[in-house]
């Protein structure tokens, strides 16, 4: 065992193998189980054993890849969205629009599992005049969106925006470039209840930094999921400034009213340089600390060699013996043995 806490054991394939089914089987309960129970707190009461199950689940993995896929897609946004499914809201509660049709089919098994545990972000409003597939093409990064489509026939949107570094504002950044998905999962968790909570004009500056505040210790707890080490809370310090500083800039939009506005190009500059400043103060100093390059590095040096042990040796021993039982046979015909 490394001093990542990590064993590099060939059993982690076969614990992943167990994992997807523990996720299956509890994705399954949730379907069948709790979408016949009353909405709210009794809905709630049954899934909680759904919901610790999740958050424990990385705790079981090793493998960095592994760890922080299982932690983001299931401890993080699974869970939110089966807390949301609760209460009859979010992604789970809201029958989807298929590709081919524009009103909502019901949500069928395959696609409550798809939704559940996959980043897909599900398109609720009426889809635009130019078409999915054609939008899907200008921007190649988000072709898994078009299997989705394919997958599950629901119409859903990329996970980001165009040109992040092209962002005129924190909430251009965080509102409508940067991981919409997550965006999206946040928004109905925590910015919407906050607000439902406190009515008041300054609620809406406190549910954007208590937002923030959420998804950094998100965000910390997918680092002790990897590292297994007590959080320096870096991260959580660098969601927190952005968030107060998303807050100050919509005041200040709101009190200004459209009567003064920043030159644009000056605008991307401020707001990509102080994301960039404070990434290389809070950020990246944590990964240094936690020597995030070596782990990386590592496992996909220990992922190498066990594809070669897995695929290339086999190959090379099948043709080593083929070869060798050739020869023997030629031996054999001219009479060498």
């Amino acid at each position: 065992m490394d001093e990542f806490g990590h064993d590099g054991s060939s059993g982690e394939f076969g614990r992943f193998v167990n994992i997807c089914l523990t996720i299956f089987l509890s994705i399954t309960y949730c379907y069948f189980i709790s979408r016949n129970t009353p909405k709210g707190f009794p809905r709630l009461l049954s899934i909680l054993p759904i919901i610790y199950i999740f958050t424990i689940i990385p705790l079981k993995l090793s493998s960095f890849h592994l760890t922080t896929g299982t932690g983001f897609l299931i401890s993080w946004l699974a869970n939110f969205k089966l807390v949301l499914f609760s209460f009859d809201k979010g992604p789970l509660s809201s029958d989807p629009t298929p590709v081919s049709s524009s009103s909502p089919s019901p949500m069928t098994f395959l696609r409550f599992i798809g939704i559940t545990c996959l980043p897909i972000k599900v398109k609720q409003s009426n889809r635009s005049t130019v078409p999915s597939c054609t939008r899907q093409h200008m921007h190649g990064m988000h072709c898994y969106v078009l299997e989705a489509r394919n997958l599950f026939g629901i119409d859903v949107d990329p996970p980001f925006g165009n040109y992040f570094f092209l962002s005129t504002s924190f909430q251009d950044f965080w509102g409508r470039r940067w991981n919409l998905m997550v965006s999206s999962i946040l928004r109905s968790f925590v910015h919407e209840p906050v607000r439902h909570i406190i009515r008041r004009s300054w609620g809406l500056y406190v549910a954007i930094i208590v937002t923030f505040f959420v998804s950094g210790l998100m965000h910390e707890l997918l680092i002790f999921y990897v590292f297994r080490k007590q959080p320096c809370w870096d991260v959580l310090v660098f969601f927190i400034l952005n968030g107060i500083c998303l807050a100050v800039e919509m005041k200040v939009k709101k009190s200004l009213n459209g009567k003064w506005q920043l030159n644009q190009l000056f605008s991307i500059l401020l707001t990509n340089g102080f994301l960039v400043c404070s990434s290389f103060w809070l950020l990246f100093p944590f990964l240094e600390k936690f020597k995030f390059r070596v782990l990386v590095m590592e496992e996909m040096a220990n992922f190498t060699k066990l594809l070669h042990n897995v695929l290339v040796d086999p190959i090379v021993r099948s043709y080593l013996n083929a070869s060798h039982m050739h020869e023997t046979e030629t031996n054999v015909s001219y009479g060498v043995i």
